[in-house]
């Protein structure tokens, strides 16, 4: 996509207003293939950060809730078999377990699938106010990642190098914390 492509883009969700900003995020948790450092970095460019970030965070944590709410209600056999056979297999095993530090965690890396952490926890039948107080914190710092990419989406196009070592970086913090997490349970787990 091109700056211009981009500016287009950033046109209809300025017309759409905070609504159009707090739906994009809604839309893709029950998408996951749009992307939603895409939408924040459109919602931080067209609103500013604050703002944002703002509209983000909310439409990601409602659209996450939606999800958690309509996988219990209806039941997610398919799901679960599709989590059963992926990586996130040792991962839907310790949501079922209740343990809100791998929910937390899960949430927080920006790249990780969260439209399979809120339906592993719906799957857990995990309880609906501990789900809510993981998830709202845990999504507070993921978007706050992103929003920091899109703050800096101008200077993508100006100077792309920039932009490609920050997410870089940001990637390597996440993986780094994985590995510090994971070294974590592997201690709690032998003692």
């Amino acid at each position: 996509m091109d700056y211009d492509n981009f500016s287009v883009l950033l046109n209809y969700v300025e017309q759409g207003g905070p609504l159009a900003g707090v739906l994009l995020p809604v839309i893709e948790a029950f998408f996951p293939i749009l992307p939603l450092v895409g939408f924040v970095i459109i919602n931080v460019a067209v609103f500013g950060f604050f703002f944002g970030y703002l509209y983000s965070w909310i439409g990601n944590c409602i659209g996450s809730f939606l999800l958690f709410l309509f996988i219990r209600r209806v039941g997610g056999k398919r799901l679960e078999t599709r989590i059963q056979n992926s990586r996130y297999k040792g991962t839907l095993e310790k949501i079922k377990k209740k343990n809100l530090t791998v929910l937390f965690f899960l949430y927080c890396f920006p790249f990780t699938p969260s439209f399979l952490i809120s339906g592993a926890a719906a799957l857990a039948n995990m309880n609906t106010q501990r789900f809510l107080i993981t998830m709202l914190p845990s999504k507070f710092v993921m978007i706050l990642s992103l929003a920091f990419i899109g703050e800096n989406v101008r200077s993508f196009f100006e100077d792309p190098i920039k932009s490609v070592l920050y997410i870089l970086f940001i990637l390597f913090v996440n993986l780094l914390s994985k590995k510090l997490f994971e070294k974590y349970e592997e201690h709690h787990r032998n003692n």
